[in-house]
């Protein structure tokens, strides 16, 4: 009931909505939010596949970690950042933010059931650009989020967003170069 409530609030008045969420600090309501991003994203890859049960729970429960994982490290460099430019922000409070952007996966549920029922709307070629129209609709709804929470400009937010992907994603490199020298170092 809480996340209809905040919807509501949300489409009502944005601003108040998102200071109300961001006072809740709700950790129940992130977790829905980042389990709906995982579920979006198995779905949308995973429909009309023929994928057994006990793998679709399986990717569910891997990409709700990273999920989980990624809203942690993304709301604490966030965090940071705007911290040292002397804006007070909240890891939790950027957390339970992010987690409600995952909601937006709900776009890529739908295209996927389209494309399930309709072989003539395959998404093929289109799969790209539908993750992309979903990532640029959750970086704009926590830009203008955060801009509405802490009163910042764009410019300081999006700066934040990449002080805090960049790291983020060259640990994952890191990860990755270090998981296939390994594997090279067994064979």
């Amino acid at each position: 009931m809480n996340l209809l409530k905040t919807y509501y609030e949300y489409m009502q008045e944005p601003a108040y909505a998102v200071h109300q969420l961001l006072k809740r600090r709700s950790f129940t309501q992130a977790c829905w939010g980042y389990f709906a991003a995982a579920l979006g994203l198995v779905l949308f890859f995973n429909i009309g596949n023929g994928i057994s049960i006990g793998a679709f729970l399986f990717k569910l429960l891997v990409l709700f970690c990273a999920a989980l994982t990624t809203g942690y490290l993304l709301a604490a460099m966030c965090s940071l950042f705007l911290d040292l430019n002397k804006v007070h922000a909240s890891p939790a409070e950027l957390f339970v933010l992010f987690g409600t952007a995952g909601f937006i996966n709900g776009v890529l549920i739908a295209l996927a059931l389209i494309s399930a029922i309709l072989p003539l709307a395959h998404l093929g070629c289109l799969a790209p650009l539908a993750l992309l129209l979903v990532f640029a609709l959750q970086i704009g709804y926590l830009t203008r989020g955060i801009m509405r929470a802490y009163d910042v400009p764009a410019g300081t937010v999006l700066v934040a967003w990449i002080f805090s992907v960049v790291p983020l994603m060259l640990a994952v490199f890191l990860l990755g170069v270090f998981f296939i020298w390994g594997i090279v170092l067994l064979f």
